[in-house]
């Protein structure tokens, strides 16, 4: 049974707070407002079916909110509710529309399982670019704002960079017209905007890099790596050199990742998300004994940092390339890698299980299984090839054949 009396602040003030649970307490003037009284707090509400659903708002907590100004508030929704606008909808569209940019990025970093180093660039990126929208809700953010951006960070910071936010951002707002949906589960964001960029042909036109080490530099490269003092620095510059593999895989490898036995290695956590096993040349095996024999710690290129392994010795190759005015950077030595074993006529197939690359979609390629023993020949041609190249291997049972091509 419903309990009606004339609500006013007099009547409110002498309601008895209860031990458990709410009572609830309805106008005898004013049809579906009322208040209930919880063990702590006094709540004004209102109350009406809609599409034959009770739907209940609740308007605030008393004193702070008047019993006038409760009354004021309630025949307002009771409005709305009448013509069939469900409040606790439109308040729900609200609360969803006002969601933020730092909001959305920090739910799109929850919902992704990502690397330190890929969560810190996507943060530098977001603070970088966009410090000014991190409390801008996204519906607000407009097709021309992120053009201007855009514009704006290419001209400052890069053309490169300048497009790094945008797919970023892009990323990231595709998340959340996913995720953030209307009560009429429509998106809260229809559209993109940072598909501007392209309907405009806006994107920054960026030469992809190309930078790799050519066969007849390889002696000077050698010769000024062979030099260094440093010889974890040393044999870390030859592996990723000779295995194609990324810097901070091939840095955070541990013995336990190493089968000197089996003349193979392991990647715990490669790009695609799951362990690959690969094979080490000779030349790579030896090295890799002799590292092992001399070594104390559980990675195999240990570092002096927190971390416990090698972090990209800048200094050291800042050395190099002033001794052999060869510029280049670490990944211009997965670089070379691929392009000397694509000049040797090795299959594209082996090629990008060598380097962990993705093989595609095509039918063909989800058949071919490549092993490790399927992919070792084709390692230690590669190792011949560079070490011949490099003066350090007397003969090399191949040449690269698209080079001798008249």
């Amino acid at each position: 049974m419903k309990i009606r009396k004339k609500i006013t602040k007099t009547f409110v003030d002498s309601l008895p707070y209860p031990d458990k649970g709410q009572v609830f307490y309805w106008d005898a003037d004013l049809m579906g407002f009322g208040v209930y009284v919880g063990t702590t707090s006094k709540t004004w509400f209102v109350e009406k079916r809609i599409d034959n659903k009770t739907k209940r708002l609740s308007l605030g907590k008393y004193p702070v909110l008047t019993a006038e100004q409760a009354r004021t508030k309630a025949m307002e929704q009771l409005v709305k509710m009448s013509v069939g606008i469900d409040p606790v909808k439109e308040k729900r569209e609200k609360k969803i529309k006002a969601v933020t940019l730092g909001e959305v990025f920090t739910a799109f970093l929850d919902a992704r399982t990502l690397k330190p180093k890929t969560i810190r660039d996507y943060t530098g990126v977001m603070n970088n670019i966009y410090p000014d929208w991190q409390k801008l809700p996204i519906t607000d953010i407009t097709r021309d704002a992120v053009e201007r951006r855009h514009k704006k960070i290419g001209e400052e910071r890069g053309e490169a960079y300048a497009n790094l936010g945008a797919r970023t951002l892009r990323s990231v707002l595709n998340y959340a017209g996913a995720k953030y949906e209307t009560g009429k589960g429509l998106s809260v964001l229809p559209e993109n905007p940072v598909k501007r960029i392209s309907q405009t042909r806006s994107w920054f036109k960026v030469e992809r890099r190309t930078g790799h080490l050519k066969p007849h530099q390889l002696a000077a490269w050698f010769d000024a790596v062979l030099s260094i003092d440093n010889d974890t620095i040393r044999d870390y510059l030859i592996f990723v050199l000779l295995t194609g593999c990324r810097k901070d895989e091939s840095a955070k490898l541990q013995w336990t990742d190493i089968d000197l036995t089996d003349a193979s290695y392991i990647l715990r956590d490669p790009k695609k998300h799951r362990p690959i096993q690969l094979p080490l040349s000779d030349y790579l095996a030896d090295m890799l004994t002799t590292r092992k024999a001399n070594s104390s710690s559980a990675f195999v290129f240990p570092g002096d940092g927190v971390r416990g392994y090698l972090v990209e010795p800048k200094r050291q190759l800042a050395k190099i390339i002033e001794k052999t005015e060869l510029p280049f950077g670490m990944h211009d030595l997965r670089r070379t890698f691929v392009t000397i074993a694509e000049s040797l006529d090795i299959s594209s197939f082996a090629v990008k299980a060598l380097v962990n690359h993705k093989q595609g979609d095509d039918v063909t390629s989800g058949y071919i299984q490549m092993n490790v023993e399927r992919l070792r020949q084709p390692m230690q041609t590669i190792t011949d090839f560079m070490l011949k190249s490099a003066g350090l291997k007397q003969s090399a049972d191949v040449v690269p054949l698209k080079q001798n091509r008249g």
